[in-house]
């Protein structure tokens, strides 16, 4: 244990190898001893209390460890200090930003991103942080009004009105989020046809199916040489109930992009799985097992596929 280590019981050794024996802290947590890391960190601390790169490698080990509570609370120690500071590192910042979505703790994220906007209201990176915040935490009236900013300080980037088109899609405001995807088109033409197509998903995400189907027929109508977006109308397709129709867009997909019609099927077998469309999707994973036979994970959907039918013979021999 950590007692045990030459040096540890006299702090002069470690005031003046700290290199040693963070390196040392470092292969515990590698070794998942965490403890002896934790410890040997907490030792360090101790006669390096302003050392925040060791504050830092505490969290990281409190978090390997299972323990998120107390790394939350050491980047809650390292926040204070970056918010005091006369440069905004946010390295504390980050690390709480992805606990807390991990966690799926919105509302202490959307609070902790306010917090931070308010100190430095012109940083685009920290108002897109807090508009995803806004967003996953349900705020949606707030989402809008943050990335209406941002399109406002980066009138040029699509992205954020990608951004505003998605939080006017989440509050229902169907025809706003197309406007502001667009606006997105318009200004980079070049990838209309992408922007169109996670229009497409942003909606069918929502439940709202018809105008997704239009969209990613636009997105089409743009670029028709892009396999997955004829699978990505497909899909949209099947799940309003339009199974042959869906299944000729796949059809396209597989005589744009031949070599690649076993990841096709298997897809195309999901998504009618998904739908409860049974029988298509056996016939679908039959296809994909047949281009490719030596898939284990197509044969694998094919098996289940042939259960669920009652084949459980079939299944068997497969």
């Amino acid at each position: 244990m950590i007692g045990k280590l030459p040096g540890l019981n006299n702090i002069e050794p470690m005031k003046r190898d700290v290199k040693e024996y963070y390196s040392r802290a470092e292969e515990y947590i590698k070794e998942e001893k965490y403890e002896e890391g934790i410890e040997l960190y907490k030792k360090l601390m101790e006669t390096h209390p302003d050392n925040d790169s060791l504050v830092m490698s505490l969290a990281w080990a409190y978090q390997d460890s299972g323990k998120t509570h107390k790394a939350i609370k050491c980047l809650e120690r390292l926040l204070e200090k970056e918010l005091a500071g006369k440069i905004f590192t946010g390295f504390a910042f980050d690390e709480l930003v992805r606990i807390y979505r991990d966690e799926c703790h919105y509302e202490k994220l959307l609070s902790l991103c306010e917090r931070v906007v308010a100190l430095h209201p012109n940083d685009v990176s920290l108002l897109t942080t807090l508009g995803d915040a806004c967003l996953r935490s349900g705020k949606t009236t707030r989402a809008i009004q943050v990335f209406e900013m941002l399109t406002e300080m980066e009138s040029d980037s699509p992205v954020h009105f990608c951004s505003l088109g998605n939080a006017h899609i989440a509050a229902g405001n169907i025809r706003e989020g197309t406007q502001a995807y667009e606006k997105a088109a318009l200004i980079d033409q070049e990838e209309a046809s992408i922007f169109f197509d996670r229009l497409g998903h942003v909606l069918s995400h929502r439940g709202y199916f018809a105008e997704a189907e239009n969209a990613v027929k636009r997105s089409i109508e743009i670029n028709d040489r892009e396999p997955t977006i004829h699978c990505s109308l497909g899909d949209i397709l099947i799940t309003q109930g339009k199974v042959v129709a869906g299944m000729a867009f796949y059809d396209n997909a597989i005589e744009l992009d031949p070599p690649s019609q076993g990841s096709y099927y298997n897809r195309l077998g999901n998504v009618l799985t998904e739908n409860s469309y049974h029988h298509d999707a056996l016939g679908a994973y039959g296809k994909a097992v047949a281009a490719e036979p030596e898939n284990p994970f197509y044969r694998m959907r094919l098996a289940e596929s042939y259960k669920r039918e009652g084949g459980d013979e079939q299944a068997d021999n497969i």
